[in-house]
Formats: C-alpha cells, structure tokens, sequence
C-alpha cells in the first residue's frame, strides 16, 4: 500500500496533495462538528443542572418522543430567559405575550400577534418562514422615519400590485425592532401591506404602538429576546 502511495505521489504529485488536503479538510470538518457537539452537551448539561428533578423529568419525558424537539428548544429558551440577569425580552409563543423582565421578575406585560408558517416568494426562490423561536437579539430600533423596503413578496402575500417604490417611511410602524435573525417586531403602521389588522408579516412578531413605546428607552442592540 506504501508502495503504491509513493508511486501514484510521483507519478501525479499534484493529485495526490489534492487528496491530502481534501482528506485534511474532512478530518478538520468533523474535528469542528464534533467541538460544536461537546460545547452543546456542556451547555445542556448545564442548563439541566439548574433544573429541579420534576423540570428534568419533563424534559426527559419531551426528549423520548422524536415528534417533540422542538417543545425541548422551547424548555431550554424559557430556561434561559428565568436565569437572565440582564434585562431582556421573552416571548411566550403559546400564549401571545411578551415580556420585559430580568431573571425572571416580569417588569411589563404586553400582547403580542404571532405570525403563522407561511411559504412566500415564487419557485424556485420560495422561503419557508416560521415564528422565532429560542434566543435572539436586538440588531436595530427604527422609528416611524425609517424607510423600509418592503419586500416584494410581502405584496405578493396580501394580493397588493408592486409599486416602483418600495421603500416606504414608517411601513413598520411608529417603532419597530430588528432582531439578529432578520425577523421584526414591529407595530402597526397607519398606511402600506402591514396596516390591515388581520395580517402579520410573516417570520415576525406585531405588537401594539403604545407597549413598545412604553419600554422603548429599554430596548437597545444587543438586548437578548428569548422565544418559547
């Protein structure tokens, strides 16, 4: 076998580096998989350390079923918005609310519309969006100045002709949020696709104005917004 390496090395030295870096790359490709692995254990473990036994039981009793991982994502974001010492947001998905709180202590209550699964766009550039869930952050906080530009599926999706100028000032409403995972918690604006009550952009979470403005000197980039 030796023999054979050394001679297909000479005979084609530039193939043969190409197969010891494509090797190396794979090797170093589950060395990365299996390090994400083991700090995901660690993170579990320690999340299933602050639990109480009946807490772990249920979430063992959740884990048994392959149907329920999410409802595990679930458990392990409320867990994590409850040891929060940081002032932050929880959504409860469930029930439709959110929260300001800090480790724990709710400091506002505030009703909040989910949007539902929704496929938009056309084949073969149709996306799949789907409520938030587990940790997010703030990214950015935008008034009713700000000039979105409404994606052209959004009209598509209400059945709305596509104007030339999409970039439309307050669109989001009076105050909106961008979270890091590109979804908007916003609130209902007065004109544009958003403004029909019955409708929430999809992938993304409407709250009513007067709420966000109560705790608008609290959301800053970086904030954390948990989603269970």
């Amino acid at each position: 076998m030796a023999q054979r390496w050394r001679e297909l090395r000479e005979a084609y030295p530039r193939i043969a580096t190409g197969m010891v870096l494509g090797i190396a790359f794979l090797l170093l490709t589950d060395l990365v998989v299996a390090y994400e692995r083991l700090q995901y254990g660690l993170e579990l473990a320690r999340i299933r350390a602050a639990m109480t036994e009946t807490e772990r039981q249920r979430v063992d009793a959740i884990a048994a079923s392959e149907e329920h991982r999410l409802a595990i994502a679930v458990e392990l974001a409320r867990r994590q918005a409850l040891g929060d010492t940081e002032l932050h947001l929880a959504v409860d998905t469930e029930n439709g609310l959110l929260y300001l709180e800090r480790q724990g202590a709710r400091l506002r209550e505030m009703r909040v519309h989910l949007a539902q699964e929704a496929t938009v766009g056309t084949p073969p550039d149709a996306v799949l969006l789907v409520p938030p869930l587990g940790k997010r952050s703030v990214a950015r906080v935008v008034d009713a100045s700000y000039r979105w530009p409404v994606p052209e599926w959004v009209y598509v999706d209400r059945g709305w002709p596509v104007p030339g100028d999409r970039q439309i000032p307050g669109a989001l409403g009076p105050l909106a949020v961008f979270l890091d995972s590109g979804a908007v918690l916003y609130s209902r604006p007065a004109t544009g696709p958003l403004s029909d009550v019955s409708y929430v952009l999809p992938g993304s979470v409407r709250a009513e104005a007067p709420d966000l403005e109560a705790i608008r000197e609290n959301l800053q980039p970086g904030m954390a917004v948990y989603f269970h």
